[in-house]
């Protein structure tokens, strides 16, 4: 935990805050703290500056009571990558991980898609219910030192959300798909390359494992997304997300 991450609700009118949830025992028990001491700390979708600790409580049920210093919270979290990710929803345990990655390295608009090749119950999975969602951003938000959260959508038909919502999204980005055969634009290759330092708003498709049918690419070409290839290599979608974040941002 490099940031404390709080709710706005849960300080009093003074700055005052008291924690007893995993937030105080990674405090207590890992960060060790002594009292006076202060601690990076922001406000969810805030400013970032830093809280004092008053009181803390190493029993059963670890508690802290932090204050946040005046004028203190004047910070800015880190700048956000332009760039909006369509992923299809791949296996829940791995989804997961790429919600982790995707708000650690400042992504802020995430869309889990279906496709031929997705599998039904994976829209089912207790591991994607809005809760355990929130939690893994705000850990990732905490290891990031970010504050703003990051908007992640879930859309469980293909064909509307390409052809109703799809169109209006890619307008006047640089709107791509990642694709292994026959890509229009190759980010290996002086050929038909792409120029990645080149500084606007991206929109990147990424299909699941074995990608995208042709029906799929063809529908996504038509909303104005251009195929992109990385190469004569197949990679996994955990792999494919951060080497296409590192090469686009």
């Amino acid at each position: 935990m490099n940031l404390i991450l709080l709710d706005k609700k849960e300080l009093d009118t003074n700055g005052l805050t008291v924690l007893s949830d995993r937030r105080a025992k990674h405090i207590c028990e890992v960060i060790k703290p002594s009292v006076g001491d202060h601690l990076n700390a922001g406000i969810i979708n805030g400013k970032v500056g830093q809280v004092e600790v008053l009181d803390f409580n190493l029993g059963s049920s670890p508690n802290i009571s932090l204050q946040v210093i005046n004028d203190s919270l004047t910070e800015s979290s880190p700048p956000a990558l332009d760039i909006s990710l369509i992923i299809a929803l791949p296996r829940p345990k791995v989804a997961r991980r790429l919600i982790a990655l995707c708000t650690e390295c400042g992504v802020k608009d995430i869309h889990f898609i279906n496709s031929y090749r997705v599998e039904k119950s994976f829209w089912q999975s207790p591991l994607l219910n809005k809760d355990k969602v929130h939690q893994q951003i705000q850990l990732s938000l905490e290891q990031s030192k970010d504050t703003q959260l990051p908007s992640i959508q879930f859309h469980n038909r293909f064909k509307p959300f390409v052809e109703d919502e799809l169109p209006a999204m890619a307008k006047n980005k640089q709107a791509l798909v990642a694709h292994p055969y026959n890509a229009d634009i190759y980010l290996d290759s002086s050929t038909n390359s792409l120029d990645a330092r080149k500084q606007q708003s991206r929109l990147i498709a990424i299909g699941p494992e074995g990608g995208f049918i042709p029906y799929e690419i063809e529908l996504l070409q038509k909303a104005g997304l251009k195929t992109i290839g990385l190469g004569s290599r197949i990679y996994r979608v955990e792999t494919v997300v951060p080497l296409l974040l590192g090469k686009l941002s």
